[in-house]
């Protein structure tokens, strides 16, 4: 049953950080950026919810780059102080791919599981109104 923030419970908001990895890759593949300015990108892709913790997303980053997924250094340019600038490696453009072929696997199963709760006797009594 939905929870006042609109997540069922069991499904764990703590869930969000398994999808900050291929997030963040994605957003460097379009476009070289600075953490702040990931974190802001971070919630239009859908996975993140609410605020970015911004410890996790440079924790993420700096595991990224020690993986080898991507790079990044400081730029000095502009006023103020010196900020990280990261962009994706071809390795993580790589693994980027791999993470569409497991978001697919995902996507066909919960796609079978809703087709079989749609097919559940009297389920669309039990729905909120506004899923009617």
């Amino acid at each position: 049953m939905p929870n006042r923030k609109g997540c069922c419970k069991g499904a764990g908001l703590e869930r969000q950080a398994r999808w900050l990895a291929p997030s963040l890759l994605y957003l460097l593949w379009k476009e070289s950026s600075h953490g702040y300015n990931l974190m802001a990108d971070l919630p239009s892709l859908g996975f993140i919810t609410g605020s970015t913790d911004p410890a996790a997303v440079y924790r993420t980053l700096n595991l990224l780059e020690q993986e080898g997924l991507v790079r990044s250094e400081w730029d000095t340019s502009g006023s103020g102080a010196a900020k990280r600038s990261y962009e994706i490696t071809d390795q993580g453009k790589q693994q980027l791919c791999s993470w569409r072929e497991f978001m697919q696997i995902r996507r066909d199963a919960l796609d079978q599981f809703l087709r079989r709760l749609e097919e559940l006797p009297d389920f669309d009594t039990f729905l909120p109104k506004e899923d009617v």
